[in-house]
Order: structure tokens, then sequence, then C-alpha cells
């Protein structure tokens, strides 16, 4: 029994170990989740938008041979809006992520203050929630079933969750930087065998939209995530190439470092662009071993038309995405 609870409670420290790198979910539509990786976003975009992101991460993976299922699945919520009266902006999001029997779960408040200077707007942005840790054991396979000193069903900790970046955008392009669970909360899984602490995450975010004719334009992007528990190690560098036709169709191609190739697709709909459906397929390149072969990731994004009837509505280039 003793041994059996070694071996249990080892293979738990080695999982939460490799989770907490993938505390927060990789995104290949990183460009379009702004609010997800830094607070002071909200509002950047100039309008109330509500959007969902479903990713299946290494799609047919398994934790358990025999077991179905057991691949990386997220979802992420969010709505944000300006206050431009109070030169402010608003945002929330609730995010679902479940691998194996680890599950990661946090709903996030943003307040982000938009200072506007001469050629661009500076951000300075909040957050805080709760975040939820667990795991499943029902999906532990131990050596000796039935052993009374394991645990059974789910384990559940919520914690108190802050965090704060800055944020500057102009017509052209955009840099921001945040740094996420700042206050360290840990969480206990097994008395005291199993205590871990929250994996820090910094983020570096910078685009840039540049107009080649009067129909195309083309944006480049880099996100940076740094780890503070991990350091270079267990850090992340994405980059990414989209070109835009008529400010309504988009494609691209990216690079996670070390990890996959990034397809990326969609389009706009209706009037001023409102709906906005994208798609991304990773091709793993690195590490292909340990992982399935591809990742699927969707996107759907709706801009709540402005509630003042007496504005005009304004009319975008389609040189400028925003």
């Amino acid at each position: 029994m003793t041994r059996t609870l070694y071996v249990a409670t080892s293979f738990l420290m080695v999982f939460a170990h490799t989770a907490l790198a993938q505390q927060d979910p990789q995104l290949s539509l990183y460009m379009y989740n702004p609010i997800y990786y830094n607070p002071a976003a909200a509002g950047s975009e100039g309008v109330s938008r509500v959007q969902i992101t479903h990713r299946s991460q290494y799609l047919g993976y398994q934790t358990n041979v025999g077991d179905p299922g057991g691949g990386q699945n997220t979802q992420v919520v969010s709505f944000n809006m300006p206050l431009n009266g109070i030169k402010s902006g608003i945002g929330v999001y609730a995010m679902n992520d479940v691998f194996g029997p680890s599950i990661n779960q946090s709903v996030q408040l943003s307040y982000a203050y938009r200072l506007t200077l001469k050629s661009g707007v500076l951000a300075f942005g909040v957050q805080a929630g709760m975040f939820n840790r667990g795991y499943d054991f029902g999906q532990f396979r131990p050596g000796e079933p039935g052993d009374p000193t394991i645990p059974t069903g789910r384990i559940n900790q919520f914690r108190p969750d802050l965090g704060a970046g800055v944020y500057y955008n102009t017509t052209d392009y955009w840099i921001g930087i945040s740094s996420m669970h700042l206050n360290g909360a840990t969480y206990n899984y097994i008395a005291d065998r199993s205590t871990e602490g929250a994996n820090g995450k910094t983020y570096l975010t910078a685009g840039y939209r540049l107009g080649l004719t009067y129909d195309i334009d083309i944006q480049p992007s880099l996100l940076l995530a740094y780890s503070a528990r991990e350091g270079i190690r267990g850090s992340t560098a994405t980059a990414n190439l989209l070109a835009t036709y008529a400010n309504r169709i988009w494609a691209g191609a990216g690079y996670r470092f070390g990890d996959a190739i990034m397809i990326t697709g969609g389009i706009n709909l209706m009037r001023n662009n409102a709906l906005r459906v994208g798609y991304a397929l990773d091709l793993v390149a690195g590490g292909a071993s340990t992982k399935s072969a591809t990742s699927h990731e969707f996107l759907l994004a709706y801009a709540l038309p402005t509630s003042d009837g007496r504005k005009k509505p304004i009319v975008r280039t389609p040189r400028f995405r925003y």
C-alpha cells in the first residue's frame, strides 16, 4: 500500500509539474484575444465585442493507453467594451481547460485606464478573479486499484488571482506587456505531499499593420510568454503573419518555436464586419514523438452595434482592421 501511494503521489507530482507549464493554455489566434493576455487591452478595439474560442490541443492524444480522449481542450469566452466617457475600458473572460485528469478554470474581471496621447493610446490595466485548479482522480491508473489511501473523485481548489499590464496601440501597431498570477496562490491536493504554487507568467505582445495596396494589408505579430517557475525552458515564443483582403478575408501562417507550424484563416461578415469567424490548424513540428499530429482552434466573435444613434457609423478603410 505504501509503495502504491508513493507511486501515485509521485505521478501526481510529475503530472502537476507538467500541467503547471500549461496552466495558461496557448492560443494560436492570440492576436484576436488581447484581453486574455493583457487586462490593459480592454476597450482597445473601440467596440463592444463578445467572443468565443475553442481549442482542441493535440487531437487524439491519450493520457492513458486504452482510455478515450485525454487531449487538452480549452474554451475562452470573453467580453470587453470601451467606456470613452471616463477614458476607460472594461472586460471579463471565463476560461475552461481540461488536459487528461488536470483541470484549470478561471473567471477574470479587467479594468483599463486609457490615456490618449498624440499618436496613440496608452492604457494601464488590472485584473482580479478566481482561479480553480483540480484533478479528476478517476482518470488515474494506480498499480493497486481500490487502495483507500489514494484520493477518488474530483478535487478542486479555488484561489484569488491577480494580474496587471500596460498596453499601447495606434492605428498602425500595438505593443503590450503584462504579468499574471501576481499573488502566487498555492494549491494542495494530497495533505502536504503535493503543494504547488501558481506558475506566474509574463506576456509580451506586439504587432504591426502595413497596407500593401488599397485592398491588401499584412499584419506580423509576436507573442512571448515567460514562465516565472520554469524560466526560459518553460517559456514560449510565437510569431504570425496575417494578410487581409478588403478588410474581410484573412489568412496567414505562424510558428510556435519548438512546437508547431500554424495555418490561420477567417472571414469578417455582416455590416461593418461585426461578425468574425476564424480557424487555426497547428501541425506539430517539435516533440512529435510525445504529441498527436494536429491541434484545431475555432473563433467566433460579434461586435455589438453602437448605442448612440446620433453618431454616424465610422467607415473603415480596407487598410486598417480597427
